[in-house]
C-alpha cells in the first residue's frame, strides 16, 4: 500500500462517498471515480464502533428487509445506522439511503417501476440464495460485526447473535407492537397483524420458517409470512446493536450470557472438534443438536454402525449415555465455551 498526501487522499475518500450510493456506478459516479488516485485503498478494517440506539435499528431492519430481504435488510440496517452516526469510512460503503428506500417503495405502491437497488450480503435472501441454509438476518448482522471490532472480538458476539436467534421467539414482542401501531418506516405494510411467535431452536431458515408456519396456520408464501421476516430482521439487527454496544462497554456476558442447551452439552462431552475420533471428535459447532439430530438412534440402543476403524458405534456411545446422565463433565463444557474453547483449536 502507498502513502497517499494526506490532502490528496481526504479529497479522494470525499468523492467516493459521495459517488458510491446504491453500487451500481452511474455515469456521474464514474466520472468522479476518475479523479480518484489510481493507488486509492480504503482504510483497513476494522473501522470503529459507536454506541448505537437498537430501536432505531430495528426500525431500519425492518424497511431494509422490504428491499434487500433478510441478508441485505439486516447489514443495511447495521451499517447504514453506523455511517451516520461515525460517518467516513463507513461512507466508503455502497449503501441506499432511507430515502431511496422509502421512494422505491411508494413508487411501487403508485403502481410504478421504481430504480433496481442491489445490496451487499443480498445473496443471504431465504438462507442464501433461497436454499434454506443459514437464515440471512443473522447473517447480514454478523457481516456487519466484522466492520467494527476486531476479528478476535467477532466470535463471542456472533455466537450470542446465533444463539438469541435460535431461542427468541419470533417476531419480537415490540416487532408485533410497531406493527400494530404504525410505527416502523414502511409507507405500506404486507401485513400489520401481531403475528404468533415461535422460536425455531435452529439457525436454518427452512426450519424456522416450518416451524412458524406450522404454529400460525399460515402458508410459507403469505404475506404473512414474509412480513414476519422483515420483523426478524429488524429484530437480529437489533439484538447484534445492542451486544456491539455491551462489548464496547465490556459488559457483554453480563447483557448475554451464552448458555447452550442442554441437550447440545451433553452431546459436546463426546463430540467436538477433537484428535480422537474414536471417542466422537469428528463433530464441531455449538447450534442446538437435537434441531437436526432429533433421532439419536445410535446412543438410544445398540446398533450396527460402525466407524471407519470397525468399532461399534455403540461401544462408546453407550459409554457416552452414561457419562452424560451422570452429569459427567457437563458444567466443564459449558464452562469451555463461555470462554475459549480448546477443543476447537486450528
Amino acid at each position: 500500500m502507498k502513502d497517499l498526501p494526506r490532502r490528496k487522499f481526504i479529497k479522494g475518500a470525499a468523492v467516493l462517498s459521495g459517488a458510491a450510493i446504491c453500487g451500481v456506478a452511474t455515469a456521474n459516479n464514474a466520472k468522479a471515480a476518475e479523479t480518484l488516485p489510481e493507488d486509492f485503498v480504503p482504510p483497513p478494517m476494522p473501522w470503529g464502533y459507536q454506541e448505537l440506539d437498537p430501536e432505531y435499528v430495528r426500525k431500519l431492519g425492518h424497511l431494509g428487509y422490504y428491499l434487500e430481504e433478510c441478508g441485505g435488510g439486516s447489514f443495511w440496517a447495521i451499517m447504514t445506522a453506523l455511517k451516520e452516526k461515525i460517518g467516513y469510512p463507513y461512507t466508503l460503503v455502497p449503501l441506499p439511503t432511507q430515502e431511496e428506500f422509502i421512494e422505491h417503495l411508494e413508487a411501487k405502491k403508485r403502481g410504478e417501476k421504481p430504480k433496481h437497488y442491489q445490496g451487499i450480503m443480498q445473496h443471504g435472501v431465504g438462507g442464501v440464495a433461497d436454499y434454506g441454509s443459514l437464515c440471512g438476518a443473522a447473517n447480514g448482522a454478523a457481516a456487519a460485526v466484522m466492520f467494527a471490532f476486531p476479528a478476535a472480538d467477532m466470535k463471542p458476539i456472533v455466537q450470542r447473535i446465533m444463539r438469541y436467534y435460535e431461542t427468541e421467539a419470533f417476531p419480537n414482542a415490540k416487532s408485533n407492537q410497531y406493527a400494530v401501531n404504525d410505527e416502523f418506516l414502511v409507507p405500506k405494510y404486507k401485513s400489520q397483524k401481531s403475528l404468533p411467535r415461535s422460536a425455531s431452536h435452529s439457525v436454518l431458515c427452512h426450519v424456522s420458517v416450518a416451524k412458524w408456519c406450522e404454529k400460525s396456520g399460515y402458508a410459507s408464501g403469505s404475506k404473512e409470512r414474509s412480513e414476519r421476516c422483515a420483523r426478524i430482521t429488524g429484530d437480529t439487527a437489533a439484538m447484534a446493536v445492542t451486544l456491539l454496544n455491551a462489548h464496547l462497554k465490556g459488559n457483554l456476558e453480563t447483557v448475554f450470557p451464552l448458555k447452550l442447551s442442554e441437550d447440545t452439552v451433553s452431546c459436546r462431552v463426546c463430540h467436538f472438534k477433537g484428535k480422537k475420533y474414536e471417542a466422537g471428535q469428528f463433530a464441531r459447532g455449538s447450534m442446538e443438536c437435537a434441531s437436526c439430530h432429533n433421532d439419536m438412534t445410535p446412543h438410544m440402543a445398540e446398533n450396527k454402525l460402525k466407524t471407519a476403524y470397525g468399532t461399534d458405534v455403540g461401544t462408546w456411545a453407550g459409554a457416552a449415555v452414561v457419562g452424560t446422565a451422570a452429569g459427567i463433565g457437563t458444567h466443564a463444557v459449558a464452562g469451555r465455551f463461555s470462554k475459549e474453547e480448546p477443543h476447537d483449536e486450528e
